[in-house]
């Protein structure tokens, strides 16, 4: 499962971020206590401050988007449009 989370996201997903996959956690979209499941469709690799930040706040939305890419929503105190973002530094090949 790591191997395939490194395989996607190639490092933390969070939009703007450049750190490596050796630096990062999973995280789940849906929290495991809430029912999510430890599967790829439902874990995005994230920094240890980008966990935190996603946890913490409450702010960022972070779903899979149609071709099964981390898709990060931000707060309406940084976009009041609220646009959809991925990370540019992890895209696939």
């Amino acid at each position: 499962l790591r191997r395939a989370l490194v395989a996607r996201d190639r490092g933390c997903a969070f939009p703007g971020c450049d750190r490596d996959a050796r630096w990062t956690d999973a995280h789940h979209v849906r929290h495991w206590s809430h029912g999510g499941p430890t599967a790829l469709d439902n874990l995005v690799l994230l920094c240890s401050f980008h966990h935190g930040e996603v946890h913490e706040t409450d702010n960022w939305t972070v779903f899979l988007d149609d071709d099964g890419l981390p898709t990060f929503i931000p707060p309406r105190h940084i976009d009041s449009e609220q646009k959809p973002r991925r990370n540019r530094y992890h895209r696939r090949q």
